[in-house]
């Protein structure tokens, strides 16, 4: 998959391991090289102004959802992904009605994480299949 896609990429709070694969993902569909921030700073994350700002909520040790309505305030034109792996349709809503415009499973292969974030970037809107499956 490409994409004429040309946009500015922030994630926060990702683990080191899916970094490099989450970067590349991005990159693909037409990201410059993603910033990467260890954690949900947000004073480096409203400086940066990402086009899309993808954020695991998974590990957070504040409230995931406040986090998410935090950056929605913060980001009000960008595309915020959350990434998580708690897969239940209720938490897919709830991350919507919080203020994501994506919501990724940590379980989907890179073609469908590629395909959901180009989604989100064009409709502003994508839910994972799996949520609808939980």
């Amino acid at each position: 998959m490409t994409s004429t896609l040309d946009f500015r990429s922030c994630m926060a709070a990702i683990a080191s391991a899916d970094v490099s694969r989450l970067s590349a993902v991005l990159i693909l569909i037409g990201s410059k090289p993603p910033i990467v921030l260890a954690d949900v700073d947000v004073s480096s994350i409203g400086a940066l102004e990402p086009d899309l700002l993808l954020l695991d909520i998974d590990e957070l040790e504040t409230d995931p959802l406040e986090a998410v309505r935090m950056m929605r305030f913060l980001l009000r034109s960008s595309v915020i992904a959350v990434y998580t792996g708690r897969l239940n349709r209720s938490w897919g809503l709830q991350c919507h009605l919080a203020g994501a415009s994506c919501v990724l499973s940590k379980l989907a292969s890179d073609d469908r994480t590629a395909f959901g974030l180009t989604h989100a970037m064009q409709s502003g809107c994508f839910t994972d299949p799996a949520f609808a499956a939980a």
